[in-house]
């Protein structure tokens, strides 16, 4: 699979009824390590194997991106991810609101993956932050008053 994965060769991973046909496109990045198991004399060896395009989507990588792959489509979650990649500032109370709006406007797309419900959102940093300023304009998502902001006293020192 990695000799594959290196090479751009096409494979088939099938799990369950559910087959995948694809490649891992140019320069893939690839993990190799060894779990030790107890009660077994050697370590089991095993791959992570990840396309350069989902590597982008970490903390700083490419800002100017269109497209951000996540492992998880639940609302805090794309929020949260979304908001630490692009460093735009948000609240947790606009999950949900940011999570609908990216569906209604077909910018949050479901990808097949196991053991996890990832999501591709369409989007670069100035539609998203477009998204969000039109919210707050419409009064669909608010920003607390000043003196109604929620922060432990003990966290600040």
């Amino acid at each position: 699979m990695a000799a594959a994965a290196l090479e751009g060769l096409r494979f088939q991973v099938t799990a369950g009824v559910e087959d995948f046909s694809g490649t891992l496109g140019e320069k893939p990045v690839i993990y190799r390590s060894s779990i030790q198991v107890q009660g077994r004399k050697r370590p089991v060896r095993h791959v992570v194997l990840l396309s350069a395009e989902l590597m982008a989507t970490t903390l700083g990588a490419d800002s100017d991106a269109r497209r951000t792959v996540l492992f998880h489509d639940e609302p805090d979650f794309v929020l949260h991810r979304l908001s630490v990649r692009f460093g735009i500032p948000v609240l947790p109370g606009w999950a949900d609101w940011f999570h609908q709006e990216l569906r209604r406007r077909k910018m949050l797309e479901p990808v097949l993956g196991w053991n996890c419900s990832p999501v591709l959102v369409k989007g670069t940093k100035l539609r998203l932050l477009r998204l969000l300023s039109q919210g707050l304009k419409r009064g669909e998502i608010q920003v607390p008053d000043e003196g109604s902001w929620d922060v432990a006293s003990s966290s600040l020192r």
